[in-house]
């Protein structure tokens, strides 16, 4: 019923002014009547019986129509108050557990409620908008009273919290949650409050932690802590200087596995715990001394492993191998007298060997004058060093027999049919003979036989160094 006399005031309330407008053009044509009436009668006499003589009616309608107007006044401002407390203030007081809170208040509002509702249905609507208006009065006084102590009982709630007092936070928070149960600020407190256990113990075990001065577990129990309880500020704070701490006792303990490992000669592990405290502080002059001890450290390394390497390669008689390896090691340090002398020796040998295998491949050179020259000072400057290569002593050995084999004359028998001029080209002439016996060096020669009208015959021989005679036969025999 009250919700469609809502409905009708909305619209009612759209017309007033236009009644309202209209109630007062009636008036004032009444007024105006009425005072055309007054006049005419005070000009006539009071026996005339022709004037109208009921001088009621025109007081008694105006007086009714006044009335009426105030009646409906009363009754929209009624439904405009009732709106009001139903859509305004009735939902704010749903929030509130008034019951609980306030007994005694609860009665007031159920019986203020009835009464407006009572006065309205009777028509009695000036009683009905004051038994409204007290209503409305008690719910704001209500809503504001309330809300305070929602304020007070939240403050209580936190500090108890802060405090980890949970049965003074619990009895805080459900005094809160009962004067505002839509609040969700509240709603998240009450579930913190729960984690105080929690908490606690967490904070014994901290405490316990850092009584053994393990820093590692309490930093873990504190970050355990603070995933449910961040708002924990001084918590956050010791994690913060927990976790300094632990970088620098980090730190520290790098360096020092790097410095000791650089003192074991372990390269490899140095770098590592270097790179893991870089990129903890890299701007560390620790970091910085580390690098140069390491870069110093893979030198030496570097060193060792090209002269070992060069010594092996010495040993075996690799001397291009170990001359490789000594040029590595003089890069590493190039001040070393030693490396430096071996590198010369490794240089020279290298230098000989190549020499000496050059003059080898063409052996029977070596009976030219010049060949022989050089041959003479290889063997020479190549004598200090066959102690130190077996190998460059073997060709030396092989040059020297060479050289006398191919500078010691061979026996040659010269085969021809008596009728043959026979020459050696480039060494002189053999003649006419069946058989004759020359000298030659050994090497390659070009015998030549000559007879007339017959084409000249050329016979190509080489004769060698391993042998102490030699037999050919040269017949010019095929006719012009």
């Amino acid at each position: 019923m009250i919700t469609e006399e809502i409905a009708r005031a909305k619209q009612a309330k759209q017309k007033r002014l236009f009644t309202g407008l209209i109630i007062v053009i009636v008036l004032g044509l009444l007024a105006t009547a009425l005072l055309y009436v007054v006049t005419n009668m005070s000009l006539v006499s009071p026996d005339d019986d022709s004037q109208p003589t009921d001088d009621n009616t025109p007081a008694m309608s105006s007086e009714t129509g006044q009335k009426q107007g105030n009646e409906a006044e009363l009754r929209q401002a009624y439904l405009e108050a009732f709106a009001y407390f139903e859509n305004t203030l009735k939902p704010q007081l749903a929030t509130i557990d008034i019951v609980n809170w306030d007994n005694a208040l609860s009665d007031t509002l159920k019986r203020q409620e009835k009464e407006a509702l009572s006065a309205f249905s009777a028509g009695q609507y000036a009683n009905a908008k004051a038994a409204m208006d007290d209503l409305i009065a008690t719910a704001e006084k209500a809503i504001t009273d309330s809300k305070s102590a929602f304020e007070e009982a939240m403050q209580q709630a936190q500090s108890a919290y802060q405090n980890d007092d949970y049965d003074r936070a619990r009895l805080a928070i459900d005094n809160a949650q009962m004067l505002d149960n839509s609040s969700q600020q509240a709603q998240a407190l009450a579930s913190q409050i729960e984690r105080i256990p929690q908490i606690t113990d967490l904070k014994e075990a901290i405490r316990v932690a850092k009584v053994e001065n393990n820093a590692s577990k309490e930093l873990s129990l504190i970050n355990q802590l603070l995933d449910i309880a961040p708002d924990r500020t001084a918590m956050q704070e010791r994690a913060d200087t927990l976790r300094s701490q632990l970088a620098e006792t980090q730190f520290s303990r790098l360096i020092n596995q790097s410095y000791r490992a650089i003192e074991n000669r372990q390269a490899t592990e140095a770098k590592k715990a270097l790179s893991a405290a870089e990129k903890m502080y890299p701007s560390r002059s620790a970091v910085t001394d580390i690098k140069k001890q390491i870069a110093a450290l893979d030198s030496q390394l570097r060193f060792e492993t090209h002269r070992e390497n060069a010594l092996a390669a010495e040993k075996s008689d690799d001397w291009n191998t170990a001359k490789q390896q000594l040029e590595l090691a003089l890069k590493e340090k190039p001040a070393d007298k030693m490396i430096s002398d071996k590198f010369a020796d490794a240089e020279r040998i290298v230098s000989l060997s190549q020499t000496l295998k050059h003059l080898l491949a063409t052996p029977y050179r070596l009976a030219n004058p010049q060949n022989k020259t050089a041959a003479d000072i290889a063997l020479i400057q190549s004598q200090s060093y066959t102690q130190k290569s077996p190998t460059l002593a073997k060709m030396r050995a092989q040059l020297e027999s060479t050289l006398r084999a191919v500078n010691t004359p061979v026996e040659v028998t010269v085969l021809s049919d008596g009728n043959t001029f026979v020459s050696v080209r480039g060494v002189g002439n053999v003649g006419t003979t069946t058989s004759k016996v020359i000298e030659l060096k050994p090497g390659p020669y070009t015998f030549e036989g000559k007879r007339q009208g017959y084409k000249s015959k050329l016979v190509e021989v080489m004769i060698p160094l391993d042998s102490n005679f030699y037999q050919l036969r040269v017949v010019a025999d095929e006719r012009l």
